[in-house]
């Protein structure tokens, strides 16, 4: 009797242990390509995902807009600082770029067009003044509004808009009169133009 209980016990062990092998060799199956990035914009506003111009729509002509995000912290003050602080940069970014167009086309407007950009000290005045612009010019931007991700990133879209650019050109008195009349006169078409320059001098630093 004590045989034939014993034979139970070990056929139950062998079958158990047989159930844990099966079941550790079943590998577990790779998640889906883009389910991950698919999960992280679940529920995203148009601007996190096609770009911030898309919150405005036909009305972003006088805007300048960018994007900044932060993810691996609980802390959320300082993701959405962060975040902020990011967007800010995308516009930094593209805003020295329509400066420095704008400055070089004052430049090639006043001395006819020949020879601007052959010396070094002309470029040297429209890095440094597109500089200057660019940074008083940042205080200006705002944060429009802020979402989190269902995995905690926060997204936060920030803008510069024509009018406020402008008057804080206007203020800007350290800046040469007939320059800083003729960036004035033309921030709204800086606004509008140059995307194509943007996204080549963005390229250029990927």
């Amino acid at each position: 009797m004590a045989r034939k209980f014993n034979v139970v016990i070990l056929c139950l062990v062998l079958a158990m242990s047989l159930s844990f092998v099966s079941c550790g060799s079943k590998e577990k199956k790779p998640d889906p390509p883009g389910s991950t990035f698919q999960a992280e914009l679940a529920g995203a506003p148009d601007w996190v995902i096609k770009g911030c111009n898309a919150y405005w729509g036909d009305k972003a002509d006088d805007k300048l807009c960018g994007v900044g995000s932060m993810g691996g912290t609980r802390n959320i003050s300082l993701a959405r600082k962060t975040a902020v602080a990011r967007g800010r940069t995308d516009i930094a970014r593209s805003l020295q770029v329509r400066v420095k167009s704008m400055i070089k086309d004052y430049q090639a407007t006043v001395t006819g067009g020949e020879g601007f950009g052959t010396e070094s000290s002309d470029e040297q005045y429209v890095v440094d003044v597109s500089k200057q612009i660019t940074d008083m010019t940042l205080a200006g931007t705002e944060m429009v509004e802020i979402w989190i991700s269902p995995n905690g990133t926060v997204y936060a879209l920030v803008a510069l808009d024509a009018e406020k650019f402008k008057d804080a050109i206007s203020k800007a008195q350290q800046l040469d009169e007939k320059v800083r009349k003729y960036v004035e006169d033309n921030a709204k078409k800086a606004f509008n133009d140059l995307d194509q320059e943007i996204d080549n001098e963005r390229a250029a630093q990927e």
